[in-house]
């Protein structure tokens, strides 16, 4: 998690409720590439959706509830540098919580 967004982070279970927290904690670590059983998901088209590396997504739109969003990419075989292993990540790319 990038430290710019570890308010938000924090602040989740307060600000979408526990169950809603739950919910995409669950999505990413198990099935990011597919559709949220639950919340809606989108693929970002245009510059917005377009990976940030090499085998990573296009930027995934999870609507977490109605207060808000969090886009995210993921690697399923990521490996960071040459020493590295590799396995699957995901990176958040941006989280709002104010109504659209």
């Amino acid at each position: 998690m990038h430290r710019k967004f570890k308010d938000l982070w924090d602040a989740l279970p307060e600000r979408v409720g526990l169950k809603s927290t739950q919910q995409f904690y669950d999505h990413v670590a198990n099935s990011p590439g597919k559709p949220a059983v639950i919340n809606q998901t989108g693929v970002l088209r245009g510059k917005a959706g377009k990976p940030i590396a090499e085998g990573f997504s296009r930027t995934i739109h999870y609507e977490i509830s109605g207060a808000g969003r969090i886009d995210y990419q993921f690697n399923d075989a990521y490996n960071y540098g040459i020493h590295g292993d590799a396995h699957p990540v995901v990176f958040i790319r941006a989280i709002n919580l104010s109504s659209h």
